[in-house]
C-alpha cells in the first residue's frame, strides 16, 4: 500500500490530490484481445480536440475497432485510399508517441502481449504520424532491445492491412484500471538491463531539468533545487543523459530519488515496489499519471510545492521554482540545510520573475488561458496565485516596472510620481 506526504503541498492542492487517491483503480488480472482478419491499421493524423490525432484500427467491415482507441488522444478513422497489404499475423501495439512520459506510461501498454510468448505473431506493429517516418534511437530504442522485442517491431506511417490483427488492451488505462502484467513489462526490462562493477549506487538521486535545452525558455529558477539537494548529500543526474540501463541501476538501487513533477516520476515505473520518491511540483496543478504509477508501484510518495505560481498556463509551463517557506519547512523536518543564499536575494528572485513574465507574454500574448479540465481546478490555482502575489504583488499590479521597456511606457512613470507625491 503506498504512502503519501501530503504536508509540503499547499491545503487545497493536498486536498484534491487526497481525492485522487481516494479514487479506485481497478486490478483487471486478464485484459481484452480483439482478433481480426484484413484489418487496416492507420497512422496518425492531426485533429483539433484529440492530443494526438485520428488513426487506430478500422475492421474489415470498414468499422472502427474501439479498443485501438486512447480517449482524448487517438480516436476515430479517417478516409484513405486502397492500403498496401501484408500477408502477416501482426500485434497492434498504437501510437508512438516521441515524448518519454507518454511513451512509459500509454505507449508500451500493450506490450504485455509480447511477453506471453505467442509464436503464431510476425510482427509488432507501431503508429507513427501518417508520412513522416521516424528513427528510433536513445533510451526508445534501448527500451525496446531489452525488452527482447526490438528484432519483432515495425513501424508504420501509411494506411496499411494485415491478413490477421491482434488488438491487446492496453493493460493501464489512467484514473480507472490496470494489470499486474503493466508491470510485468518494466520489470523485464529492468531485469534484462546489465550494470557495471565500477558503478556506485548513491544513496540519494536528484533527477535535474536545469541541462534540458528544449525547457530553457520556460522553467526558471531550476538551479535553486539543484543547489538544494547537492547540499544534502543527493547526486544530481540528468536524465537526458543518462544511458536507460545506468538510469534504472540507479532508481533500484538507491534510498530515495528525488525529481520534478511532470515525465520525470514516471520513470519509477522501473523502481522496485516500496521505493521513496520525492516529487518537487512545478505546476500548481497535480499530475494523475503519476497518482496512478505511486499507486501501482506501492511507492512513499512526497511531494513539495517549491514553486510560485501566478498564471493559468498549459503543461509546457512556465514554471517558476523557488526557495519558498514550504521547501524550508521540508528542509527543517529533514534536518537539511537551506539554499545557498544567492538565491534567496531579492536581486535573484527578480531576474527570475522578469524571466517568467517575458516567457508567459511570449507563449500567450494576451489570451486568457484555460482550458475546460481546467475549471475543476480553480481553487487551488488561486491558493498558488495568492503565494505568488504575496511574493511579487507590486509589479503584478502594475505599480513598479520589471521589464527594460516599462521605462518607456507613461503608466509606470505616473505611478512613479504618485509614489513621490506620497499618494501611495
Amino acid at each position: 500500500m503506498e504512502r503519501i506526504d501530503y504536508r509540503y503541498l499547499r491545503p487545497k492542492k493536498a486536498g484534491a490530490l487526497k481525492k485522487w487517491y481516494c479514487e479506485p483503480l481497478s486490478r483487471v488480472e486478464t485484459p481484452e484481445i480483439w482478433q481480426g482478419r484484413n484489418a487496416v491499421l492507420l497512422p496518425l493524423r492531426p485533429e483539433q480536440g484529440l492530443l494526438f490525432g485520428r488513426g487506430g484500427v478500422v475492421d474489415e467491415k470498414g468499422d472502427y475497432v474501439a479498443l485501438s482507441a486512447i480517449l482524448r488522444r487517438v480516436e476515430g478513422s479517417y478516409p484513405f485510399e486502397k492500403p498496401a497489404y501484408v500477408d502477416q499475423k501482426v500485434v497492434y501495439c498504437g501510437y508512438l508517441v516521441n515524448q518519454w512520459g507518454h511513451f512509459l506510461v500509454e505507449g508500451v501498454a500493450r506490450l504485455w502481449y509480447f511477453l506471453e510468448n505467442d509464436p503464431t505473431i510476425d510482427k509488432y506493429v507501431f503508429l507513427l504520424n501518417q508520412g513522416q517516418p521516424r528513427e528510433i534511437k536513445g533510451n526508445y530504442r534501448e527500451f525496446f532491445r531489452l525488452l527482447g522485442i526490438l528484432d519483432k517491431l515495425e513501424f508504420i506511417s501509411e494506411p496499411t492491412a494485415y491478413q490477421e490483427v491482434v488488438i491487446p488492451q492496453r493493460a493501464f488505462q489512467c484514473r480507472q484500471d490496470w494489470s499486474p502484467k503493466f508491470l510485468d513489462i518494466f520489470d523485464t526490462v529492468a531485469a534484462n538491463a546489465a550494470s557495471d562493477p565500477g558503478w556506485d549506487a548513491p544513496e540519494k538521486i536528484f533527477f535535474s531539468r536545469s541541462q534540458l535545452q528544449k525547457g530553457s525558455g520556460f522553467e526558471f529558477g531550476l538551479e535553486i533545487l539543484d543547489d538544494f539537494f547537492a547540499r544534502n548529500g543527493y547526486t544530481i543526474l540528468y536524465p537526458e543523459k543518462v544511458p536507460l540501463e545506468r538510469m534504472i541501476f540507479y532508481i533500484r538501487n538507491t534510498k530515495a530519488v528525488a525529481t520534478f513533477s511532470g515525465s520525470l516520476p514516471h520513470n519509477m515505473l522501473f523502481a522496485k515496489n516500496g521505493q521513496r520518491v520525492e516529487i518537487v511540483e512545478r505546476c500548481v496543478l497535480n499530475n494523475d499519471f503519476q497518482v496512478c504509477v505511486n499507486k501501482m508501484r506501492e511507492l512513499n510518495a512526497v511531494y513539495i510545492d517549491a514553486n510560485l505560481p501566478l498564471y493559468p498556463v498549459d503543461m509546457c509551463g512556465p514554471f517558476l521554482m523557488t526557495d519558498n517557506d514550504i521547501l524550508e519547512r521540508f528542509a527543517e523536518d529533514q534536518g537539511y540545510v537551506s539554499p545557498d543564499a544567492r538565491f534567496r536575494s531579492r536581486k535573484y528572485l527578480k531576474k527570475c520573475f522578469r524571466d517568467y513574465m517575458a516567457s508567459y507574454q511570449d507563449m500567450y500574448r494576451y489570451q486568457w488561458f484555460m482550458d475546460d479540465w481546467y475549471m475543476d481546478h480553480v481553487d487551488y490555482l488561486w491558493e498558488g496565485y495568492q503565494a505568488g502575489r504575496r511574493q511579487f504583488g507590486e509589479y503584478l499590479s502594475g505599480k513598479r516596472p520589471f521589464r527594460w521597456h516599462h521605462y518607456l511606457e507613461f503608466h509606470y512613470w505616473k505611478q512613479f510620481i504618485k509614489r513621490l507625491l506620497g499618494r501611495e
